[in-house]
Order: C-alpha cells, then structure tokens, then sequence
C-alpha cells in the first residue's frame, strides 16, 4: 500500500499506456533515494506512520506519541542552539538546511551516514542485552541477578531482570561500577606503574583492552565512506588537526608522506596555499593510511567528485575543482573537510560503534570549537536511548558552558 501511495502521481497519465510506459512513470513518479532517506527519518521519528503528515496533523503539529511510546526526538534548533550559530557563521547553506531538516536515527551500517563512539559501560550493556556468550556482557547480566531479592520466584526474577535490562540508565550505572571495580583491581597489582600481562586473568586482560579501545577512541563521530559485505572505510570527522594551512601541511594534504612520486605538483601545491592557507578544516580522519593523501569530503558535485551514495549529495574528491573554485570565490574554504588518516571495518556488532544515519548537514558541517560536542548533538537528534546516555556523559563535563 505504501508503495502505491508513494507512486500515486502515476495513476494521472492516459488510460492504457504501454507496459513499457507504466514502468517508466512509476519510477520517475518514484522517491529520489534523498527523499527517501528523509521519509525513513519521519517514519522512525514519529514510531512508525504516525511520524508522516496526515489528517490528524495536518495543520503540521507534531504526532502525539501513543501512551507508553517514548517521544520523539527533538527539534533540531533545540538540541544545539549555540552549535547552529556557529554554522551559520560558517555555511548559511547548510544552515538553512539544518533548520529544515536536521534529523538523526540509528540505522543499519551504510555509505553516507555515521558510526558514533560508544562509552564502555554502554558497550557492555549492549553485549548483555545482545551477545549473550560475551565474557562482560554474562558477567553483567550475573551482576544484575545477584541484585534480585533471593526469595523471588523464577518467574519474578525473570521479570524483573526483563524490567531492569531494558532500564538504560540502570544498566549503565551497573557496567560502570563493574568497570571502576576490575580497573581498581588490576591497578592495585601495578609495580613501579606497570601491570604484567601474566598477572591478570582472561577477562581482565580483555577489560583493559577494551578499556584502552574506549579511551582511544572515546566520543569519535565516523562518517562511513563506504561500506560493503567486505568491510567498512570511515573517518572521524570530530578530530579537528589545523584551521590553517602551511606549505608543509599543504603537501601533506595532497600528495602524503608515503615516498611514492606525488600526485600534484609543487604549483599546485601553492595554489592550494593560497586557496586554504588562511582557512581550512583539516581533520585526523583515523589511525590507518596517514601516510596517503589526504580524502577531501563536501556536499559540491564537482569535477572528480564521487558520491558517497546515490541521492545523499555527500562527495569525495574533486581536489582541482575545489582549489579553483574557492580561488574564484564560487565556495568557501570551509565548505571542504580534509582528512588524514582513516578508520577500516570499524564493529558495530559489539556495542562499541553505534549505526546513525542523519540528514545531510549533520554529516557536512565543521567541527572547529563547536560550543556543543558533536557527539552530543548527534545523539541528542537520535532521541531514546542514545539521547539519555548523552545526557549521562554530559553529567560528567565541568568544562562546557551549555
């Protein structure tokens, strides 16, 4: 039914037309695979068919959520007030746009959208619900059961365990206390600041690993580049490097520090210093290939340009385009991200990295001093439970003023 409705302006042609004909007004009578994007954001922001505009809200207030449902996310010039004046300052394009239709959601692993940093405590409240045989996630959930009183029926323990596993905030508080408490333990065998492997058991081996991962990698905002059933390429587009740009820099940028013959040459690089020199967005794109070139990212189809995928107006590449249209004053500087380094098959199945697909503008704009962390705000678009923990995270910033 949703497919017929979406295709309805088809049903206005003459009467009878070919078979041929019929296919060909269906599909351009079809969504563009931006329009569907926003249409999935609506769908999940409002539960299900009560995010669409019908009848009820016609006059364009938003759906009432059914008792029990979680509301929806927030309006986007609320969740980062001081973050969309910054933007506008920099790209009232992309301004305007955010206005509009700044949106968030978690999503399936795709080409365009993002993969957000979990904390660790919410890593292994993930594993709980979700990998059973994980050794942290099982020794949550007997954590979580120790808790219960002893004289409670089996189908009581059940259901309170349901009850307090689908309680995030529990959850989390819960994994943080197990994780202060291992890290404790494995602290007190340090001799002269240092713990040796072979004193520590399996899983506090595994902890410190993944307490190190987390630290590493902590509040990182990936924008996936590509990804397939081979694997996953992303950069992090939250590691801000320069606002500027040298001659040293500039050929960083262009042709690496890998040794092999240089993509561009010295004139190029010049005329690339003149065209960022003063402003620029340059970003640690990751720890693997920081010797390569590096990716330029933007939302210009250019000359070169390769789209992220079809209808997300999201672009890589395009180098001498760029140079020379912000040399003739057609683009500013800070329309183009430019990335050093880059992350490979980053996991979404353990709870560490979190799947977001979000409107354009989020994955586009600059992160340079945003008053708001970036992480933040996306979780705060998302709404429920990634909206909570940033909540949780932000309880613990003495150093923001929001």
């Amino acid at each position: 039914m949703l497919l017929l409705l979406l295709a309805a302006p088809a049903l206005l042609l003459p009467p009878h037309p070919s078979r041929a004909a019929r296919a060909v007004a269906c599909a351009s009578a079809g969504p563009t695979p931006e329009e569907w994007r926003e249409f999935r954001a609506k769908l999940i922001a409002g539960g299900g068919l009560s995010g669409l505009q019908t009848t009820a809200n016609a006059d364009g207030g938003a759906p009432v959520p059914p008792e029990g449902e979680a509301a929806p996310p927030p309006q986007a010039d609320d969740v980062a007030p001081a973050n969309l004046e910054l933007l506008k300052a920099q790209n009232e394009d992309l301004w305007n746009e955010y206005l509009l239709g700044g949106w968030a959601h978690e999503s399936p692993l795709e080409a365009g959208g993002l993969l957000v940093r979990a904390p660790l405590p919410s890593q292994l409240a993930f594993q709980m619900r979700h990998a059973p045989s994980s050794h942290w996630g099982a020794k949550l959930r007997a954590r979580l059961a120790a808790a219960v009183p002893s004289d409670s029926s089996a189908a009581e323990t059940q259901r309170i365990l349901s009850q307090w596993q689908a309680n995030h905030r529990y959850c989390y508080r819960a994994a943080e206390a197990m994780v202060e408490e291992v890290m404790a333990a494995v602290a007190a065998r340090a001799s002269n600041g240092r713990v040796a492997a072979a004193d520590l058991s399996e899983g506090e081996r595994q902890m410190v690993t993944l307490f190190a991962a987390a630290q590493e990698e902590w509040q990182q905002v990936c924008l996936v580049v590509s990804a397939s059933g081979e694997g996953n390429v992303c950069v992090a587009i939250n590691r801000p490097l320069a606002k500027a740009v040298s001659e040293r820099l500039a050929a960083l940028i262009l042709n690496g520090a890998g040794g092999a013959p240089p993509p561009h040459s010295a004139d190029v690089v010049s005329k690339f210093v003149r065209a960022f020199g003063e402003q620029a967005g340059v970003y640690v794109g990751g720890p693997t290939a920081q010797a390569a070139p590096a990716l330029l990212v933007h939302g210009h189809d250019l000359p070169g340009s390769t789209e992220l995928a079809p209808g997300s107006r999201l672009f890589t590449g395009g180098v001498a385009a760029a140079i020379d249209g912000v040399l003739a004053g057609e683009y500013s500087p800070l329309d183009f991200r430019w990335f050093i380094g880059r992350h490979e098959n980053l996991p979404t199945s353990g709870g560490a990295w979190r799947a977001v697909a979000c409107a354009r503008p989020v994955a586009l704009k600059q992160c340079l001093g945003l008053p708001k962390p970036l992480w933040h705000e996306v979780l705060e678009l998302c709404g429920g439970e990634l909206a909570e923990l940033s909540r949780m995270e932000l309880l613990k910033r003495d150093d923001l003023q929001l």
